[in-house]
């Protein structure tokens, strides 16, 4: 089947909020294909005790290569430079996707800008202390988080097997307590003033899918030579607890909010072997973003748990499945020389 790379690309270079309209439709079409992966077209994700999808991917035994995609934070411009990236010699990123030749999976986080948008921020709190919940600052913010998301969302759509997205902390647009989850602030009070403009602009109907879309991620992706969550996990935890994380609280707190220093000895090394019923193999890793580091990359637990999430740059991990990750050369820098 043909797939066609302009409408993903319109969507990532437009400068205008997604009209409601084309928001819903890919809301509800994403919701959909995520429900659905608990169906026996998707062994990959085992359903949960309580007959919903489960939070485990399970491609320790898949023989394609994975792109590991850390913290977007609306950068639409990353995920564009991602899908454009001339990663085989005959094929994009995109194109290998769309080929079957390669899967994607991002870590998360996908709204709040991180990077050089304080002044963004201050001035749309200051809106919002106004009640102004629309205003031109959150706005801009917004336009560039949620074509982001669309365009995400859009290629899970067109390739549910090949486009994975785990749960992050950020993936929290009702602004929660509970569930493992924590309503958000870093510079200002994000999480609310998000919430807010959704509900505002778009109303309850468009709040309440995104809400669905969020609490339909996985939150572990277990491969061949890697697994990867959003954070640290807290501590080890088992097969089992991994399938029915959202039934705990603790376990989804402590795969998508673990601080650096927080975790448990071993704890990564153990949830790897626990899944594998056995000795860890020789070169393996896990990976997790959420805590940002200087440089391409950070070790952690005796060099098993890498952290790879450095705002200032857009770097993704090529996993081949045939070898061990080389943190020197499988770390690609995916920017282009012209939005330098």
């Amino acid at each position: 089947m043909d797939f066609d790379f302009q409408p993903i690309k319109k969507i990532l270079t437009s400068s205008t909020l997604p009209s409601y309209d084309d928001f819903f439709e890919i809301l509800n079409e994403a919701s959909e294909v995520l429900d659905a992966e608990r169906g026996k077209a998707f062994p990959y994700r085992a359903p949960a005790s309580d007959g919903k999808c489960g939070s485990l991917l399970d491609f320790h035994e898949d023989d394609l290569p994975l792109v590991v995609i850390p913290d977007f934070h609306a950068r639409p411009y990353f995920l564009l430079n991602i899908l454009e990236y001339q990663l085989f010699e005959d094929a994009t990123v995109y194109e290998a996707v769309a080929a079957g030749r390669l899967r994607l999976l991002s870590v998360g986080d996908i709204l709040h800008t991180e990077r050089g948008t304080r002044d963004r921020w201050g001035a749309a709190h200051i809106e919002f202390l106004k009640e102004i919940y629309t205003g031109p600052s959150i706005s801009a913010e917004m336009q560039e988080g949620l074509s982001l998301l669309c365009a995400l969302l859009k290629l899970k759509k067109q390739f549910p097997a090949y486009v994975h997205i785990l749960k992050g902390n950020h993936e929290n647009i009702l602004n929660e307590n509970g569930g493992g989850d924590f309503a958000f602030r870093k510079f200002v009070e994000e999480g609310e003033m998000c919430r807010c403009f959704v509900q505002e602009y778009y109303g309850d109907d468009i709040l309440y899918l995104m809400n669905c879309v969020e609490k339909g991620l996985p939150l572990f992706y277990f491969g061949k030579r890697c697994s990867v969550s959003h954070a640290e996990p807290m501590k080890s935890f088992s097969r089992q607890e991994l399938i029915d994380a959202k039934q705990y609280e603790d376990v989804v707190r402590g795969l998508i909010w673990t601080n650096n220093g927080e975790a448990e000895e071993k704890s990564a090394r153990v949830t790897v072997q626990n899944l594998f019923d056995a000795r860890v193999p020789k070169g393996y890793l896990y990976l997790g973003g959420h805590r940002p580091v200087q440089g391409n990359y950070k070790a952690l637990q005796d060099d098993f748990y890498i952290q790879i999430h450095n705002p200032g740059k857009q770097n993704i991990v090529f996993v081949k499945p045939d070898k061990s990750i080389n943190l020197e050369s499988d770390i690609i820098n995916v920017t282009r020389k012209e939005i330098l």
